[in-house]
């Protein structure tokens, strides 16, 4: 959803986390576009981990300056939290209610 921005912003390390599917695996479709957008570091999570892991880093999920992206109420507000901490990431908006649920 983002790559093509990211592309055109100039990014050089673009990283996209996804929900695992049901099996554990990553959507093919999601994989393919990330693919043809240059992105190389995709990672299998989602929802309120994601943030969290992008937001402050983790084992395996490197720390990111800024988020984007869509997601549920619970998202928005891991969102909202992280951008306020101090050294937290910054992110592009909250999401609106049409977003949220």
């Amino acid at each position: 959803m983002l790559g093509v921005p990211a592309q055109l912003a100039g990014c050089s390390d673009v990283v996209l986390c996804t929900p695992p599917r049901a099996d554990g695996s990553a959507d093919p479709a999601v994989l393919y576009a990330a693919a043809h957008c240059g992105i190389r570091q995709v990672f299998k999570l989602g929802g309120v981990q994601a943030i969290a892991a992008m937001a402050f880093g983790s084992g395996s999920i490197p720390k990111c300056d800024k988020l984007f992206g869509p997601g549920n109420g619970y998202v928005t507000e891991a969102k909202r939290q992280v951008s306020m901490a101090e050294g937290g990431a910054a992110i592009d908006m909250p999401a609106g209610p049409s977003e949220c649920w």
